[in-house]
């Protein structure tokens, strides 16, 4: 949020006017260990209408009552900059940081999929068993393990024959025995998963019920996430709103 992308508004005709520096304020941020000068101003346009501003540089300051050239796009001074310097704290090139989220983002809403269908399938799911009829190793790694994509095929209570494609990185747990478990949508015999690939795999009693996970292994589980969420939390409240 504190990166210039302000190069937008200074693509067409810009103006360039003499300027007054009125202050020089250390900012608390460093960009390769040097620290961030805010430097305020004002200037008045060709109207002689007056405005305010404040660039920021890495390492450099400028004398209060300096002359400043300053520049800002045609019919637009508000989006003023004192010349060689930036309109926000960081260069462009910190929008970069935007990509670890995202990352994490699209992670967390592939799981979240996998959740929904976890959830739908575990409440009106019918349940039968797969046979493994293909294995292949991909070329895909991820943290230095194969992913593999097998193939199972099944039937649904009408006797239709299914296929169903699941990629693993443990692909012990899906051939562990001959015929393994998966549970399908009676609706839509296609909508399948198998049973030991879901998200934190249920437990299966003797009399093939789903069995409640425990109380304190929902806490543990629910203890980062919300941690994470009560940090950020604080950080934006301290930082926008307090």
């Amino acid at each position: 949020m504190n990166s210039d992308l302000s190069a937008f508004y200074f693509t067409g005709e810009v103006i360039t006017v003499e300027g007054t520096a009125t202050r020089s304020t250390e900012i608390d941020a460093t960009e390769g260990n040097i620290t961030v000068i805010g430097n305020s101003y004002k200037f008045k346009t060709e109207d002689g209408i007056e405005f305010e501003g404040i660039s920021y540089a890495t390492g450099q300051s400028i004398q209060i009552g300096q002359s400043v050239t300053i520049e800002y796009p045609e019919g637009n001074p508000q989006y003023s900059r004192i010349k060689g310097m930036r309109r926000q704290i960081f260069h462009a090139v910190a929008i970069w940081v935007v990509l670890f989220p995202l990352v994490g983002l699209m992670f967390m809403l592939f799981g979240l999929k996998r959740s929904i269908r976890a959830i739908r399938l575990l409440k009106y799911g019918e349940m039968t068993k797969g046979k493994l009829i293909s294995k292949v190793r991909t070329n895909t790694k991820i943290n230095g393990r194969p992913l593999y994509k097998m193939k199972f095929r099944y039937k649904d209570y009408m006797g239709n024959e299914f296929e169903l494609t699941e990629k693993t990185l443990t692909p012990y747990v899906l051939e562990d025995q001959g015929e393994e478990r998966l549970l399908y949508s009676r609706h839509k015999p296609a909508y399948a998963a198998m049973l030991d690939s879901l998200p934190s795999s249920a437990s299966i009693n003797a009399h093939g019920s789903i069995e409640p996970s425990s109380l304190i292994r929902v806490i543990f589980l629910m203890f980062f996430p919300l941690l994470t969420i009560v940090g950020h939390g604080i950080y934006v409240f301290n930082t926008y709103v307090g």
